[in-house]
């Protein structure tokens, strides 16, 4: 008997002595309600009721539940949030530059992208809901009831903030898509504002992550992926913050109903998640092979929802569309109970899933003396070839670089925020494992929050300088929920996503 309290007490002192992971602390919480505040035919915007422990300095999110035709959805969604959504280009365009005229400048340039461009390769279904929103804002002037704070339609602004997603993070590599694509000569009034376009680019910053776990690794087995936004941050656009849920009723297709997550900047997926059990997240990748010939990733990432139900089938769509900007993306599946890794670049995608030997052999050549190469100084202490891939089984992540031989022949010199947010994800799980821990949803949330981008210190959410992560998602795809943080307050109340506090919504509530 004593001997076996003996070996009770030994096994009691391991357990408590045992190392939890370092990460930051999260705060979740459930709606506690749901109230309507407008509709529009079948379609209804919501308000949310959110508990004491996680609050929103500004406006609480909306969910914006819309169904119907495709022409219809865009009816509605422009008479549930017109106003909400030309503050939220406005405000945006605002925070980038007080130029007026710089402003006018970059949007006439986004217009001719997109119609000069992009709108060749959008689904016609889409182009069908952009005629819906422009029909419900020729009825609002028509009648006299165009709000008067409605100062850009909300069709353009979908326009605007597709083309405005989709943009080559670097000068360079806009340059390259520029030349890449008018490479018969660019138009003279082109020419003459190229610098003020650039010098709204100069402005925005890309950086993002996105993880999937699943197996052996978590409770259940169950499959939980990511996706953290690190974007420019403090711009107002948190004012309105937004998740969609779509039922689309269509004359031939079967669209799952499913939710995509972000701010009133119109119809598009920075993140996504459908009832067939898909998931879908975007990182920027610092490449110089890009384009504009193909569907923006917010519209991509739609077409992939709407019809995937696997990886095969979410490969089979994704193939059907072309790469336009260097991305790279996480689709996650539940009923496969796992997730693929892309990596995108210009007629390129190199498609990852767990545990690959491709990314256990990606090196990066940083020299040999007298030739090193300068820039690995911020990331690492080695020189000549230094492995960058480290696979595991049941999990896949990524940051801002790539891991295909194809892909790492044109991409930029590697950065230290991106190689030490992949290693810290592989840390993470490598961690868990170790110390006997299955990720569960509290574990899924510190993951995200812990990569999310909230100064030079990772693990706190003590204000710092240097934020950007302005939206913050794990998903739970086998259960069709999700849990959503975005960025709170402003100025130098501004806090990043990770440390806001995540939402719990269940897509089932809105169908």
């Amino acid at each position: 008997m004593t001997w076996r309290l003996f070996l009770l007490g030994l096994v009691v002192l391991t357990e408590w002595c045992r190392a939890v992971p370092a990460t930051v602390s999260v705060t979740s919480a459930s709606p506690q309600s749901y109230a309507v505040l407008k509709t529009s035919n079948q379609s209804v915007l919501y308000g949310l009721t959110l508990p004491d422990n996680v609050t929103y300095r500004e406006t609480q999110p909306f969910v914006t539940k819309l169904k119907g035709t495709r022409f219809q959805i865009g009816y509605d969604y422009a008479s549930l949030l017109a106003s909400e959504t030309s503050y939220t280009l406005s405000t945006f365009m605002n925070s980038t530059t007080s130029n007026a005229t710089v402003q006018r400048s970059f949007l006439t340039f986004a217009t001719y992208l997109w119609d000069h461009y992009y709108v060749k390769y959008i689904p016609a279904g889409f182009l069908e809901e952009l005629r819906g929103m422009d029909a419900w804002y020729q009825d609002a002037v028509s009648s006299g009831t165009l709000p008067s704070d409605v100062e850009h339609a909300p069709s353009n602004v979908t326009r605007w903030f597709n083309v405005l997603a989709n943009m080559p993070a670097d000068p360079q590599n806009i340059i390259s898509a520029m030349e890449d694509e008018i490479e018969h000569g660019w138009p003279k009034w082109l020419k003459d504002i190229v610098n003020e376009i650039i010098s709204v680019l100069e402005n925005l910053g890309h950086h993002c992550d996105a993880y999937g776990v699943w197996g052996s690794r978590t409770v259940g087995g169950r499959l939980y992926t990511s996706r953290n936004l690190d974007y420019n941050s403090n711009t107002g656009i948190n004012k309105y913050k937004n998740v969609i849920v779509y039922e689309i009723q269509d004359p031939v297709l079967v669209i799952p109903p499913y939710a995509s997550i972000g701010f009133t900047f119109g119809l598009g997926a920075l993140a996504g998640i459908n009832m067939a059990g898909i998931t879908t997240s975007e990182m920027n990748l610092d490449n110089s092979r890009t384009t504009f010939s193909g569907v923006p990733f917010p519209m991509r990432l739609r077409y992939v929802l709407e019809g995937a139900t696997n990886l095969e089938t979410a490969m089979t769509l994704w193939n059907h569309t072309n790469n336009t900007n260097s991305f790279n993306f996480l689709i996650g599946s539940a009923s496969d109970g796992a997730a693929f890794a892309l990596e995108t670049m210009r007629r390129f995608t190199g498609v990852f899933p767990a545990n690959s030997p491709i990314e256990a052999a990606a090196t990066y050549d940083c020299g040999v003396p007298p030739d090193v190469d300068t820039s690995c100084a911020q990331w690492t202490n080695e020189t000549g070839n230094v492995s960058i891939g480290f696979p595991l089984p049941e999990a896949v992540w990524r940051s801002n670089h790539g891991m295909n031989p194809v892909i790492m022949k044109t991409q930029e010199p590697l950065f230290n925020d991106t190689v030490f947010r992949y290693n810290l994800m592989h840390n993470l799980f490598v961690d868990y494992a170790a110390d006997d821990i299955l990720i569960g949803d509290a574990e899924a949330l510190r993951i995200v929050a812990t990569v999310g981008t909230k100064g030079s210190n990772f693990l706190t959410c003590a204000p710092q300088q240097g934020g950007s992560n302005v939206l913050s998602v794990v998903y739970v795809p086998g259960e069709h929920r999700f849990y959503a943080a975005w960025e709170n307050g402003s100025g130098q109340n501004w806090s990043p996503a990770a440390c806001s506090g995540y939402i719990h919504f269940d897509l089932t509530y809105f169908l």
